[in-house]
C-alpha cells in the first residue's frame, strides 16, 4: 500500500502546526515587549513622582527646621539677649555684658547665641551651617558643624544677593529668619540657615531615570542633575505653561516658599526596555517555539505512527490475514473508532468466512453421510449381534457383555441424533466404562451419580466419552489397584456435570495453562483434541461462558467440569428426539428388537 498519501499528511500538518506556533509566539512576544515597554512607563512615571515627592519632602523639612530654630530662639530669653547684644555691642562691650550676667543671674553655665546655633547644628544632621548678621554693624558670623566661627564684615556680594533673598551657597540653599527686638520689634539682623543640596542629589540619583532641577525665586540654580536645558529656559516655559513641550518630558512642578523643583522624564526614556530584558524575551519566545516544535513534531508522529498501524492492518487484510487487530490506544479520537470498526469488521468478516466454509464442510458431510447411510446399519448391528451370542452359546459369558456394550456405543453414535437426554448420555457412558472394566479387571471402579429430575435434561451426545477416554489413556494408574472415576450431575446457575478421578493429575502450571485454551477455545493440532473438540462443541452450542474447566482434586487427580445450559438446545432436543423412548426402557426394547432381528436372519 502507497505511503505517500500518509507522508504528504504529516508534511501539511507540520506546515499548518508551524505556522500557527510561529504566529502566536510572535504575538506572545509583541504582547509581552508592549506589557513590558508600559510596565517600565508606569513605573518610571512612579518613580518621578516619588521623586518629586522626596524633594517635597526635603524643602518641607528644612523650612520647618528652620522655623523651629527661629522660634526656639525667641523662647530662650538669655539666649535671645545675647544675640541681640552680639549684632549691636561692640566685642569689649559684648564681653562685659556675658561677665555681667553670669555674676549677676550666679548661674553655672552662660548659654549664649554660640551655643545654641552649636546645639542647633548637633541636632540637626541636614544644616550645614548658619550664619547672623548684623545689619547695625553690618557685620556676619558663620558657625560651622565642626564647631567653629567666623567673624566677616558683609561686602557688596554679599549685600547684592541679600537685597534679592538671593541666598545660595555651594552646595547648599538658605533660609533667611529676622531677629527683632522683642520690646520694640525693631530688626536688629537675621540669621541665615543653610542646608545641604547633596541630598536632591542623591535623591535624583535613587530614582536614576528623571532628572531634577532646584532653584528658587530669584532664578538661582540650587540643584541640576543635567546640563541640557538651563534655569532661564525652564523658568520661561514654565511662565508659559509649556514646560512639556520644550523638554519633551512627562513633568512634575513643586514650589515650597522661595524654591522651585522640576522633576521630569524625558518621553523618548520614559518607556525605554533595557536591552536585558530584550534580549530575555527574545530568549524566551525562542525557547517556547523549539519546545512547541518538538511537542507538535512528537505529536504528529505518534499520530502517523497510529496512521501507519491502520495502513498496515488493511495490507494484511488485502493479504487474506484476517487475525490482525489494530490495537486502540484509548485516546478517545476518532482514529480509536477506526480501530475499532476495523477490528470489528474483521471479526465479522472472519465469522462469515469460516460460516461459508462450515456450511460447505457440512455440505460435503451431509453428503459423505448420505451415501454412508446406503449401507443398512442393522446389517453390522446384526453382525456384532451375532458374535455376541456366539460368545454366549460357548459358554464366555463375559465376551458377551464386552460385545453388548460395544454395540450400544457403536449404534449410539451412528443411530441418535444430535441432541439426547442426560439419561441416555449416561448409559452410553456407562456402557463405554464397562468395555475398559472388562479390560482392566479389579483395577478401577466406576461411579455414576444423577437426580432422578435431571435425567430428561436435553443435552449434545458424546462430551462425557472424550472425557472419559482420556482419563483411560492419560490419568490410569496402571500399577495400582484403587483407582475410580466418578461421574455427577449438579445444578446452580447451570448444570454442571463433574467428572472425577483419582488419576496422574497434572501440576497447576498444567492446569492453568490448559484453562486457558480452553477458555480462548484453542485447539492444539498436535496434542489430543478429545477434551478441546467437546470443549468447542459445547460453546459453540450454548456460548461462550459454557465449555469445559479443570481443577485439581484434593488427594489427587482431576476434576473435569463440562457446563451447558438446556435451554438453548431444549427445542432441538425434543426435535431431534421424536419417536424415541423417554427413558432407558425403550433402549432395552430397541436392543431386543435388534436382538430377535438378528436371530431372524440367522434363521
Amino acid at each position: 500500500m502507497d505511503r505517500k498519501g500518509s507522508k504528504q499528511l504529516y508534511n501539511k500538518l507540520l506546515f499548518i502546526d508551524t505556522v500557527i506556533l510561529v504566529c502566536a509566539i510572535s504575538a506572545m512576544v509583541t504582547y509581552f515587549y508592549t506589557s513590558t515597554k508600559n510596565r517600565f512607563l508606569e513605573q518610571n512615571l512612579n518613580y518621578t513622582e516619588m521623586m518629586s515627592e522626596s524633594v517635597t519632602s526635603y524643602l518641607e523639612d528644612s523650612s520647618d527646621i528652620a522655623e523651629y530654630i527661629h522660634e526656639d530662639l525667641y523662647k530662650s530669653d538669655m539666649e535671645l539677649k545675647d544675640a541681640l547684644h552680639y549684632m549691636t555691642d561692640e566685642p569689649s562691650d559684648y564681653q562685659r555684658y556675658r561677665l555681667d550676667t553670669y555674676s549677676e543671674n550666679k548661674i553655672s553655665e552662660y548659654r549664649g547665641i554660640e551655643q545654641f546655633f552649636q546645639d542647633a547644628l548637633q541636632a540637626y544632621g541636614s544644616l550645614n551651617y548658619i550664619m547672623l548678621y548684623s545689619y547695625e554693624r553690618d557685620e556676619i558670623t558663620a558657625y560651622t558643624r565642626d564647631g567653629k566661627c567666623y567673624r566677616r564684615d558683609g561686602d557688596e556680594d554679599f549685600k547684592s544677593h541679600f537685597e534679592k533673598s538671593d541666598l545660595v551657597g555651594e552646595d547648599s540653599f538658605c533660609y533667611l529668619k529676622e531677629i527683632r527686638e522683642p520690646a520694640t520689634m525693631q530688626m536688629k539682623g537675621c540669621m541665615i540657615l543653610g542646608f545641604g543640596s547633596k541630598r536632591f542629589e542623591s535623591i535624583q540619583k535613587y530614582y536614576s531615570r528623571g532628572e531634577l532641577v532646584v532653584y528658587n525665586e530669584a532664578g538661582t540654580e540650587v540643584f541640576a542633575s543635567s546640563r541640557e536645558y538651563n534655569i532661564g529656559d525652564i523658568i520661561n516655559a514654565e511662565d508659559k505653561g509649556i514646560l512639556e513641550d520644550v523638554l519633551q518630558s512627562y513633568v512634575e512642578h513643586i514650589q515650597n516658599g522661595q524654591y522651585h523643583a522640576v522633576c521630569y522624564l524625558e518621553k523618548k526614556r520614559a518607556a525605554r526596555v533595557p536591552a536585558s530584558i530584550i534580549i530575555m524575551i527574545l530568549a524566551v519566545g525562542v525557547a517556547v517555539m523549539i519546545l512547541g516544535e518538538l511537542f507538535v513534531r512528537y505529536h504528529l508522529q505518534k499520530l502517523a505512527k497510529r496512521l501507519n498501524r491502520i495502513l498496515d492492518g488493511m495490507a494484511q487484510v488485502m493479504s487474506g490475514d484476517l487475525s490482525v487487530r489494530i490495537p486502540a490506544d484509548k485516546n478517545g479520537d476518532e482514529l480509536d473508532v477506526i480501530s475499532q470498526c476495523f477490528n470489528e469488521m474483521c471479526v465479522n468478516l472472519d465469522e462469515h468466512i469460516k460460516r461459508r466454509y462450515l456450511a460447505e464442510i457440512e455440505q460435503k458431510d451431509a453428503e459423505m453421510s448420505a451415501l454412508q447411510s446406503q449401507i443398512n446399519p442393522h446389517f453390522l448391528y446384526n453382525t456384532l449381534e451375532a458374535i455376541r451370542m456366539k460368545a454366549i452359546c460357548n459358554g464366555d459369558r463375559e465376551v458377551g457383555k464386552m460385545l453388548y456394550s460395544l454395540a450400544v456405543t457403536f449404534r449410539a453414535q451412528i443411530k441418535e441424533a444430535d441432541v439426547i437426554t442426560l439419561a441416555q448420555e449416561l448409559h452410553y457412558s456407562k456402557k463405554y466404562m464397562e468395555l475398559f472394566e472388562f479390560r482392566y479387571q479389579n483395577q478401577f471402579q466406576s461411579v455414576v451419580e444423577c437426580p432422578e429430575e435431571y435425567l430428561q435434561i436435553p443435552v449434545i451426545k458424546f462430551v462425557l466419552q472424550p472425557v472419559i477416554e482420556n482419563y483411560f489413556i492419560h490419568g490410569i494408574r496402571m500399577k495400582e489397584q484403587d483407582n475410580f472415576i466418578r461421574i455427577s450431575v449438579e445444578k446452580g446457575d447451570c448444570y454442571r456435570i463433574i467428572v472425577e478421578d483419582n488419576g496422574k493429575g497434572m501440576t497447576e502450571e498444567e492446569i492453568e495453562a490448559k484453562n486457558k485454551e480452553l477458555d480462548k477455545n484453542i485447539m492444539e493440532k498436535q496434542a489430543s483434541i478429545g477434551i478441546s473438540n467437546v470443549n468447542r462443541r459445547l460453546k459453540a452450542v450454548y456460548g461462550n461462558e459454557y465449555g469445559i474447566h479443570i481443577e485439581a482434586r484434593p488427594g489427587g487427580g482431576l476434576r473435569v467440569i463440562l457446563k451447558f445450559r438446556p435451554e438453548e438446545g431444549s427445542e432441538g432436543g425434543e426435535e431431534s428426539m421424536e419417536g424415541k423412548s423417554d427413558g432407558i426402557e425403550r433402549e432395552k426394547e430397541e436392543e431386543k428388537t435388534d436382538y430377535e432381528e438378528s436371530n431372524d436372519s440367522r434363521g
